[in-house]
């Protein structure tokens, strides 16, 4: 085989040209501005954001902000890739000294090189938070917000039968570093007691030592004389649950469905009443409803007191229906009604002559819970039954114990 001049000198060309080619790469250039910067402060403030805006290039850059696991150099320390944006946002919670970090990084050489460059800054943060964001008193065990004005001034307000002012105070910061006193007292959220009958001072101190004063005030109103029961009943949607309240006579009537054994009671009552069931506290600060489980046998008296000490009871008067308070057959028309005996516990139910009397469909009211016919469960106007002969049925309580009644069919 012959290669001629010319193969040679084409192999040798392509090969030189091949050599010669290179990856132009992006510039590294980790340069940025920091935008509290532009604005003339040569510090950051903790609890206030700033930006990182970028000024140089790279294929990657990557922002460190010098908080704990974001340190660039330490071992496995994270960063946050700017994806082409112009700029990151950072936020430094407390006061301290962070190291700043911006890596810039390209490929070159057909991704056989990474060029990286990265330039850092020390980032001195103050923080000269010294206010609350919120204020509470514990009062009567329950945490009450006050409303805060343009005077720095926190105001609660309480009814005038109240004499004692005794309270503890629990806030939230806008920096946890800062410290609170009253009267050169150091403060604990939850924990201190101040007394509120006069207007108490407290005074929060930033990390930087400048300090804000707060004036707690509270207002006294005449307190309500509200002292009604407004809702009574057993759970809440019951059938027949509701108890019928008669404010004149300050009495409550509950019809108590048979099904319906020891159950939660809901109440209502006035507006920053009180409401007591059997001596115990079941609603405080009404109107809200208080689920309170009792035995309506043993709930005779329900007592409300208003904001202002004054106090109403209501007799309480819980009638239980029978079982059965009807009963028929609904495929019959027109439907005879049953004879219904609750001391012996009996039905009587006559139907005229030639009546079938194996495919009868029994319908009852009373009952809600589950009735049983031997030991099969009956469904209300549904199930069919053979009254050829007597037969029994079971209607249960809110428990496991029923009452048997025998339902006896005559034909006339």
């Amino acid at each position: 085989m012959k290669i001629s001049f010319y193969s040679i000198i084409l192999f040798f060309a392509v090969v030189f040209l091949n050599s010669c080619v290179t990856e132009e790469s992006i510039k590294v250039d980790p340069s940025f501005e920091l935008s509290f910067q532009r604005s003339g402060s040569a510090n950051a403030l903790a609890g206030s954001q700033f930006y990182v805006v970028v000024k140089g290039s790279g294929e990657y850059i990557t922002l460190y902000d010098g908080t704990a696991g974001h340190v660039y150099g330490e071992a496995g320390a994270t960063g946050l890739d700017f994806n082409k944006a112009d700029s990151l946002p950072v936020l430094y919670k407390k006061a301290g000294k962070y190291k700043l970090s911006v890596l810039a990084t390209s490929s070159s050489d057909f991704g056989h090189k990474d060029e990286r460059q990265v330039k850092t800054v020390e980032i001195t943060v103050l923080d000269k938070r010294n206010s609350f964001d919120e204020f509470y008193l514990i009062i009567d065990g329950q945490p009450v917000i006050g409303s805060m004005n343009d005077a720095n001034e926190i105001l609660f307000d309480l009814p005038d039968s109240r004499t004692d002012f005794h309270f503890k105070a629990a806030y939230v910061l806008a920096s946890d570093s800062s410290l609170v006193s009253v009267n050169g007292v150091h403060q604990v959220s939850g924990t201190t007691e101040n007394d509120f009958a006069n207007p108490v001072v407290y005074i929060v101190k930033s990390v930087e030592g400048t300090e804000k004063s707060y004036t707690v005030k509270i207002n006294r109103y005449a307190a309500s004389n509200e002292k009604k029961l407004t809702s009574f009943q057993l759970g809440v949607g019951a059938f027949g649950e509701t108890g019928v309240i008669d404010e004149l006579n300050k009495t409550v009537t509950l019809i108590k469905n048979y099904s319906t054994a020891t159950s939660y009671l809901s109440l209502e009552s006035s507006f920053n009443s009180k409401l007591f069931v059997q001596s115990k506290l079941a609603i405080d600060n009404g109107p809200l409803y208080s689920d309170f489980r009792y035995t309506p046998d043993s709930l005779t008296a329900i007592k409300v007191v208003a904001e202002n000490n004054s106090e109403e009871i209501y007799s309480v008067h819980t009638i239980a229906q029978d079982p059965i308070t009807q009963f028929e057959f609904s495929n019959l028309i027109p439907s005879p009604k049953g004879v219904i005996n609750t001391v012996d516990k009996t039905v009587t139910v006559t139907v005229l002559q030639g009546t079938d009397v194996t495919t009868l469909v029994p319908k009852w009211s009373g009952a809600m819970g589950k009735v049983l016919v031997g030991t099969a469960l009956a469904q209300n106007g549904v199930t069919v039954t053979n009254f050829t002969n007597p037969v029994k049925y079971t209607f249960y309580k809110g428990t496991k114990k029923g009452d048997i009644y025998t339902v006896t069919v005559v034909v006339k």
